[in-house]
């Protein structure tokens, strides 16, 4: 079980790094060809079509846990009608979706237009391109789901894998000023579409009992699926107004070419919230386990270590970030975002990496059927920063944005930690002491690196940018090892490795 975990945890890992990879060689390609306020504009649609997203009203997780639980049943007719219900239903909010979107781009995409003398045609074709992927994909996210209940993780990888490297290529060679915005949505839709069918494809290959006939929809079934999916429903619409909010506000308030200079900036941030969640990705069923078994005092335990051996590269990401985000920027797309940036990158890194001081919150809490927790608070959360946002951006501009996300932020987490810790059996107190507090002369150790490697070098390429970051960070473990670590963490990770070798 622990290397069917550690190889699905290292296949999203890999996963991500590679998009991150492909992020930093083609955004500055993007933003030359289609200029700010193309970009935006993919931004902001983006984020739409996020929102569209969760009218899937939670099923795909809540198709996840129940294909698991008929799985180690062995129920084949239950897997079965719980696919084609999953997949109908999916089929059906695909439809609407796509019927909205084609009624957009046939009759409103002119509004999307800088002004009305601008050829808009390409709004149109943008906006049908997203209809076709929508429709085709939202039934498809079954096969997607039923693969997570089988552990497949590595086979959604590696066709996503294949797909990324393939359309950035047709990017890379192919993109113009002049088809810049038609041909990253077609070379997205075709790669999206042809994963989603191929694992369609492949679902039902490798296990013929799966039937799309419509006799199998079950009414029954939908029934149950939804009441299960609501609690995840709430949390992932709070969670996404959360996140996607902003690049909406800058868009209709400042204009989408003002949505890049936040949206590029946040984007890259968002990779250590990524990496963190991949991490704690595997605790969710250890907790479960743990929980049916009543053994309170391995919970604590493993809370504690997981938490303490997870914060430590998120804290690593950040100081880097903070200090040597502008240089990168400057070096990555050009000095107008990394100015822009200077002024709230600080905010937004906080913003983005507060949840990260206590990453296995959702997971704990989701394991032991506490989540509806945050099904309850984070709507409002969510509806506090796009208030905070709308308020504080005529004032303050972006900075006013990351603020608005961050103020709510600063109140909530530290009601997340409190529940957590009340469940877990130990005060806040405990949970710093033995998670956070260790690593504090660590960072001060990298941050006062940071200053004098910056004093002595100027931050003039990447090579240089590299070197500092390397040393840096290696201050940061070299320092923790023997300040952080205890003689029990020090065989907790020893042991912990050892099992991901078996």
């Amino acid at each position: 079980m622990y290397k069917r975990l550690a190889f699905n945890t290292a296949s999203n890992l890999g996963t991500l790094f590679l998009k991150l990879g492909i992020t930093f060689v083609m955004t500055p390609i993007l933003i030359k060809n289609m200029g700010n306020y193309d970009y935006g504009i993919w931004e902001m649609v983006g984020a739409v079509i996020g929102y569209m997203g969760m009218l899937d009203m939670g099923i795909r997780p809540a198709v996840s846990r129940f294909a698991a639980r008929f799985i180690a049943q062995k129920d084949e007719p239950a897997l079965t009608t719980l696919y084609a219900t999953a997949w109908y239903f999916l089929l059906a909010i695909g439809l609407v979706i796509a019927v909205i979107l084609a009624i957009g781009g046939i009759f409103f995409a002119d509004l999307m237009g800088p002004d009305e003398s601008s050829d808009n045609l390409r709004y149109t074709w943008f906006l049908l391109i997203l209809a076709a992927q929508l429709l085709i994909t939202f039934p498809s996210y079954t096969a997607e789901s039923y693969l997570e209940a089988y552990q497949e993780y590595y086979l959604k990888n590696n066709v996503t894998i294949f797909n990324s490297i393939l359309g950035s290529t047709i990017l890379f060679l192919f993109i113009t000023p002049e088809n810049a915005l038609i041909l990253l949505a077609a070379t997205n839709a075709v790669g999206i579409c042809s994963k989603y069918l191929f694992l369609v494809w492949l679902m039902q290959y490798r296990r013929p009992f799966l039937s799309l006939r419509r006799a199998y929809f079950s009414l029954m079934q939908l029934k149950e699926l939804l009441r299960f999916s609501v609690k995840t429903l709430v949390q992932g619409i709070a969670t996404k107004m959360e996140n996607a909010t902003d690049n909406l506000v800058i868009g209709f308030v400042m204009g989408p070419a003002s949505v890049p200079l936040y949206s590029i900036p946040a984007n890259l941030v968002s990779y250590i919230r990524l990496i963190s969640y991949n991490f704690t990705h595997v605790f969710m069923p250890y907790f479960s386990s743990l929980g049916a078994l009543n053994d309170q005092q391995k919970i604590q335990e493993v809370y504690l270590t997981g938490s303490k051996f997870t914060v430590a590269p998120c804290l690593i990401l950040a100081i880097g970030a903070y200090s040597l985000g502008p240089e990168f920027l400057a070096l990555w797309v050009g000095n107008e975002i990394a100015q822009s940036a200077q002024t709230f990158l600080g905010v937004l890194i906080a913003f983005l990496v507060l949840p990260l001081f206590n990453p296995m919150a959702s997971r704990y809490l989701t394991a032991i059927d506490k989540h509806g927790f945050f099904a309850k608070w984070q709507p409002i959360v969510a509806i506090s920063n796009l208030g905070l946002s709308l308020l504080l951006i005529h004032p303050f501009g972006i900075l006013g944005v990351a603020l608005g996300s961050l103020i709510p932020a600063l109140v909530f987490q530290p009601i997340v930690l409190s529940v957590c810790c009340k469940h877990l059996g130990f005060s806040p107190l405990v949970y710093l002491r033995s998670a956070l507090l260790p690593w504090l002369v660590p960072c001060i150790a990298m941050a006062g690196s940071l200053l004098l490697l910056k004093a002595f070098f100027v931050v003039g390429n990447y090579a240089i940018l590299l070197a500092i970051a390397a040393c840096s960070s290696a201050v940061f473990l070299l320092v923790g090892y023997f300040t952080a670590l205890d003689r029990n963490n020090r065989s907790q990770l020893l042991a912990i490795l050892k099992r991901k070798k078996h």
